[in-house]
């Protein structure tokens, strides 16, 4: 797929693909960038600790939005779903200060099933959803027989430093970070 251009929603949230999570927007510059995503194809969220960090040649989520609601106090809540993980470059911002940049796909994990040492990340997934019915609600579909599927939500939702999740965005990454989960969940 050739490069395209798309706007660009800095936050410190990590998702990879097939990842999905819950957006509060209020800004009119975000506001905006909806307007557009729901026009074209969507928009990336980069994951960084603070604008400031704001900087070529990231690893963002392609995301779709996948649902709206309204909040209690009236902002848009929407849904969106890592359709893939893109290259950022050449970030530029418009006049109503939304950043854009010039986008191209990153292959990711190759999908692995799940075996001995997974099989406990997704059961602890699995008891996850069911305490967790927000959480729950977000994933229609869950793929708990997929190794790379579960690795990736947990590396989602852990409280870990953005920039150590960063470095699980390769392709060739994937038994780093089950490493790293093993680490962390196993280690209770």
């Amino acid at each position: 797929m050739p490069t395209i251009n798309l706007p660009i929603f800095p936050l410190s949230i990590f998702l990879l693909p097939d990842g999905v999570t819950r957006l509060r927007i209020f800004e009119a510059r975000y506001l905006k960038m909806v307007s557009m995503a729901m026009k074209n194809n969507g928009f990336v969220v980069l994951p960084i600790a603070n604008e400031e960090q704001v900087e070529d040649k990231l690893t963002g989520s392609w995301v779709e939005i996948i649902n709206f609601d309204q909040s209690d106090d009236g902002l848009l809540l929407i849904d969106v779903r890592c359709k893939e993980l893109v290259e950022v470059k050449d970030m530029s911002q418009d006049k109503d200060n939304l950043h854009h940049a010039n986008v191209s796909p990153k292959s990711h994990w190759p999908e692995v099933s799940v075996d001995e040492s997974t099989n406990k990340f997704s059961r602890s997934l699995n008891k996850l959803f069911i305490e967790n019915t927000e959480l729950s609600a977000l994933y229609k579909d869950k793929h708990l027989e997929q190794a790379s599927w579960v690795v990736a939500r947990w590396l989602e939702l852990l409280p870990v430093n953005i920039n150590e999740k960063r470095l699980f965005v390769e392709s060739g990454s994937f038994d780093a970070a089950k490493e790293f989960l093993q680490g962390i969940i196993l280690a209770e």
